[in-house]
């Protein structure tokens, strides 16, 4: 028996915690030389906003701008910057796909989280030029790896 939108939706927005743990282990351990993610800081609030919006039958649309937190952007490399935010944004989709595939959830509520990643996407591909509502772009100018050193106790050398 299919689960219709509105269960579905809520039954994400409840394990948007869980499944932001499962985003995090798998892109660590598929992209173990780009840590922490650079969607990282919005992906509990990107997870909880899908879930709302699909049970209330919002507009996948309107989930990004409904999400709050910080994006992390490598001005050094925008080649990089762009591959590592497609592979989390993949990843993204292949949790929230997966979550609903479990759920037994129809056709309609995984072409709906499919156009709210592919919306997202294209979102965060524009925050360069600045942030929007409450997300807060992070504009590195260091290696990223750098932070993680210190953090361990490495310092800088």
């Amino acid at each position: 028996m299919t689960v219709d939108a509105r269960r579905a939706g809520d039954a994400l927005a409840a394990s948007s915690e869980d499944l932001a743990r499962v985003w995090r282990a798998g892109r660590a351990s598929a992209r173990p030389a780009a840590f922490p993610g650079l969607i990282d800081g919005v992906i509990d609030s990107y997870l909880l906003q899908a879930g709302d919006a699909l049970a209330n039958g919002r507009d996948p649309a309107l989930v990004w701008p409904a999400t709050e937190g910080v994006v992390r952007l490598d001005v050094r490399d925008p080649r990089r910057t762009s591959a590592e935010l497609d592979a989390e944004w993949d990843l993204v989709e292949e949790v929230l796909l997966a979550a609903l595939g479990a759920l037994d959830a129809g056709e309609d509520s995984l072409e709906w989280a499919r156009r709210a990643v592919v919306l997202a996407r294209a979102s965060t591909r524009t925050l360069r030029l600045g942030g929007r509502g409450g997300v807060l772009p992070v504009i590195l100018h260091s290696d990223p790896a750098a932070m993680r050193i210190a953090r361990a106790g490495g310092g800088f050398r």
